[in-house]
């Protein structure tokens, strides 16, 4: 009886998840959970067979690069994924021979010769600083899956080989590169006036010894709430005066499991009030949900799931359908490709380093904190 019970609820998520973000895509997924020894390029690049463009390495074969970044490389780009390499060789060679890849290995990094154009890092959180070094020092331009890295260490690290090696990084934080966040700053015209932005997030519930949970690995505030604390600073970036700090404060539902049910409130100087709910008491059958609401003088915003958006502007009203549901994913991966799309690192580091400096909040179980920006002037204005 369980087992029919679980194949009717697989067969309704599928049904719903073709609503949501289309027959490809859900195939992917599925795919990407079963592995099947399935030529998913062959759908995808119909009718272009050739890859003659960027020479790509993805480093971790996990779902997410199943059926986001090596989904998306494939179907809008010409690139040529030349390996895939992941600990897993099962991950690895099911990734490599669903996407043409010339090679599925478990090699490490620094284990072959081949220098590509860019490589993705979308392995376990604690290494991807470490990868993204490696091939940064090999010349070749990175993408960086979210987060870029677990400790101010890392991070340090990571902004000297930048800035010592010249070559392109790009994150993997996706909700900036969203239409519905394009089109609330497309509205948002008085950026030297305060703004309030609300975020709640209905995450995945996940058990007490899973891999998120581990202190190597980041804990849930680097795996999860990273995702908002982003946005957050993304806005803020876009405004005429960015702040010099933020006061920030905690409340926890639950002082065992910090990190789970909590609400993480930050007021600037100049009046800016962020608001970021985070809730993952089950799982939701059909994922992260979340509900965002901004406002800024006279717009009002309001994103539903990153389905719709809701914007009001004075007397005027309009709504926007995202279908299939766009929270930023395909542009994200896609930044390499497309330069206009290019996040300044200065924004990043400090949006990393708000997520550290919360995530030690949370780990000492502190309420409240200042937190103060200490972007560099000069390099923060970008269009």
């Amino acid at each position: 009886m369980d087992n029919v019970m679980n194949s009717a609820t697989s067969i309704i998520k599928v049904i719903r998840f073709i609503k949501i973000y289309g027959l490809a895509r859900t195939l992917t997924k599925v795919l990407g959970r079963l592995r099947p020894k399935f030529k998913l390029w062959l759908i995808l690049r119909f009718p272009l067979y050739s890859s003659n463009g960027k020479k790509v390495v993805i480093i971790g074969c996990g779902h997410h690069a199943y059926s986001s970044i090596a989904y998306f490389l494939t179907k809008s780009t010409n690139c040529n994924i030349i390996s895939v390499i992941d600990i897993d060789q099962q991950a690895s060679n099911s990734l490599a021979y669903a996407y043409n890849s010339t090679g599925g290995n478990s090699q490490m990094v620094g284990e072959d010769d081949t220098i590509p154009d860019l490589a993705f890092i979308c392995s376990n959180h604690a290494s991807h600083t470490q990868y993204a070094v490696e091939y940064l020092n090999k010349g070749c331009d990175v993408f960086i899956e979210k987060p870029i890295s677990i400790n101010m260490e890392q991070l340090e690290l990571l902004d000297r080989t930048v800035k010592d090696t010249g070559s392109k990084i790009f994150v993997g934080y996706n909700r900036p590169h969203s239409p519905a966040i394009r089109i609330i700053k497309n509205y948002s015209h008085n950026t030297h006036l305060p703004f309030t932005l609300s975020c709640f997030i209905t995450g995945h519930y996940i058990p007490a010894d899973h891999w998120y949970r581990d202190p190597n690995e980041g804990t849930r505030i680097v795996s999860n709430l990273g995702h908002w604390l982003d946005l957050s600073v993304n806005f803020l970036f876009t405004t005429e005066d960015i702040p010099s700090y933020l006061d920030i404060a905690i409340s926890y539902s639950n002082q065992d499991t910090p990190s789970d049910n909590i609400v993480v409130t930050m007021v600037s100087p100049r009046n800016d009030l962020i608001n970021i709910t985070f809730t993952s008491r089950s799982e939701p059958f059909e994922g992260v949900n979340e509900s965002i609401n901004f406002q800024q003088s006279d717009l009002i915003a309001k994103i539903d799931d990153f389905r719709t958006t809701n914007i009001w502007k004075g007397t005027r009203y309009r709504k926007f359908r995202h279908w299939p549901k766009n929270n930023g994913h395909k542009a994200t991966v896609l930044q390499p490709f497309i330069q206009s799309s290019f996040r300044h690192w200065e924004e990043v580091k400090v949006s990393t380093r708000l997520m550290l400096h919360i995530e030690n909040m949370v780990l000492s179980h502190k309420s409240r904190k200042r937190f103060i920006l200490n972007y560099e002037t000069d390099s923060t204005k970008h269009s």
